[in-house]
């Protein structure tokens, strides 16, 4: 597999992007996607926005060797990730709270985007953390389906995808982006910049129709945000289920409790406070009191979004999928 790469020519994101001190983005599109095993004939990926760095690590991206017993949890960023990795990684490591709390969620379930898609001094092995983590290996990643290593299609390991609401996904990008990477524009600037699929890892609905249409595989397991906010509990049944795991009513309770929003937001092995002391920028946030997990609602958006954005997400949302069958993933 290689890949096609390609200047973004907006005129808005070009005269902006220094202002808003937004990174150099390119679009990439694999040549090859014969083994992505989706079934729809008519599918073909498109170019994801990816930064331009991703040119240093693409071969390495190509090779990298997949393991049977590997947990891969794929996402679009701030769909509740980090959330559904603490519920993945304990559901597989029989409930070990203390490991849990002793070793940070980001050494435990390291990500590809951490190990590859940014610069790092002296970092000259992409994917290291990832390559040398004790296995089974968890694995987080917020590639596009097309673009995952070709070794995942063959080797088949286990796939957990999650999804949220484009609107919620939208604001908390947004003040993701503005707390701990240094964006500067504003909440209006980055929606629509995102509707306009220009956001790093966009677009948005084609990243999230992908991974649906792998759902008919035995190693994927499809999980939505708002599900999992209205019943947690089977959700929780549904993952085990998955990972052929068998817990009580008392110790899903307990796993449920430990999710919690309240408890995950002052969880220093989840929330990211610890990670933060070693990096300049997540630090001063941290300090700000700007917190990595903001308010966990899952429609709390609508205490930020105007009415006129929020409308005009919903329209380009049902411009961009015409079937219900796709429109239902999001409305």
């Amino acid at each position: 597999m290689s890949y096609e790469y390609s200047e973004i020519t907006d005129p808005t994101y070009l005269a902006t992007r220094q202002e808003r001190n937004e990174p150099e983005y390119v679009l990439v599109r694999p040549t090859d996607h014969s083994k992505v095993p989706i079934q729809d004939p008519n599918w073909t990926p498109k170019p994801s926005v990816l930064t331009s760095v991703f040119k240093n690590i693409d071969n390495a991206l190509q090779k990298f060797e997949v393991l049977p017993d590997d947990v891969w949890l794929a996402s679009y960023p701030k769909s509740g990730t980090t959330w559904c990795q603490e519920m993945v990684w304990l559901v597989c490591n029989d409930l070990d709270y203390k490991r849990a709390a002793d070793v940070d969620l980001v050494e435990r379930f390291p990500s590809m985007k951490l190990s590859g898609l940014f610069s790092r001094p002296g970092e000259h092995r992409p994917f290291k953390e990832v390559l040398e983590m004790p296995k089974p290996r968890f694995i987080k990643t917020h590639l596009h389906v097309g673009l995952l290593p070709e070794q995942i299609w063959t080797v088949k390991p286990k796939i957990v995808y999650v999804h949220r609401n484009p609107k919620s996904v939208a604001v908390s990008f947004y003040h993701h982006s503005a707390s701990f990477t240094g964006y500067k524009g504003t909440l209006e600037d980055f929606t629509r910049s995102f509707m306009r699929d220009l956001q790093l890892y966009s677009p948005y609905h084609e990243h999230v129709i992908e991974y649906n249409k792998l759902n008919h595989l035995e190693n994927v397991l499809i999980l939505r945000y708002e599900d999992m906010k209205k019943d947690l509990i089977s959700e929780l049944k549904r993952a085990c289920q998955f990972f052929n795991k068998q817990y009580s009513d008392k110790q899903l309770e307990t796993l449920s409790k430990h999710l919690s929003f309240e408890s995950m937001k002052d969880n220093p092995s989840v929330n990211f406070s610890r990670y933060a002391n070693a990096r300049t920028i997540w630090k001063e946030a941290v300090e700000a009191n700007k917190r990595f997990m903001r308010k966990g609602k899952a429609d709390g958006y609508k205490e930020e979004l105007s009415a006129v954005l929020q409308e005009e997400m919903d329209a380009w949302t049902r411009e961009k999928n015409k079937s219900e069958e796709h429109l239902k993933l999001f409305i």
